[in-house]
């Protein structure tokens, strides 16, 4: 079976119910592409995707991916998958800069 890694690509996100809404996101909910549910209990973001709605809770991240396509992400996945770019001298890290977290997931630990 082929193995496979994800390309070093740059996403805009926020937290929903923690980040202020970013001017896309904003955008977003004027085209009707983001709406929020009132369930009685909880809060949901509807997001409509390319394969149907998508219903994210607060707390999860709302992603704008490379094609303007939007879409939600859990908060324990995103951490695991991003790295928050704005605290760094450029537009992209390094492998180096994120330590060998992608060496050991990779091998296992070895080095």
């Amino acid at each position: 079976m082929a193995k496979y890694q994800k390309k070093p690509i740059i996403i805009e996100a926020f937290q929903w119910g923690v980040d202020l809404t970013p001017e896309w996101g904003a955008e977003a909910f004027v085209e009707g592409k983001l709406t929020e549910v009132d369930t009685g209990i909880d809060l949901e973001l509807h997001i409509e995707t390319l394969e149907g709605e998508m219903v994210a809770e607060q707390s999860d991240f709302i992603i704008k991916g490379v094609h303007g396509e939007i879409y939600s992400c859990k908060p324990d996945i995103f951490e695991e998958t991003y790295v928050n770019i704005n605290d760094t001298d450029t537009d992209r890290i390094s492998p180096d800069g994120i330590g060998n977290d992608i060496h050991e997931f990779l091998h296992g630990g070895d080095k």
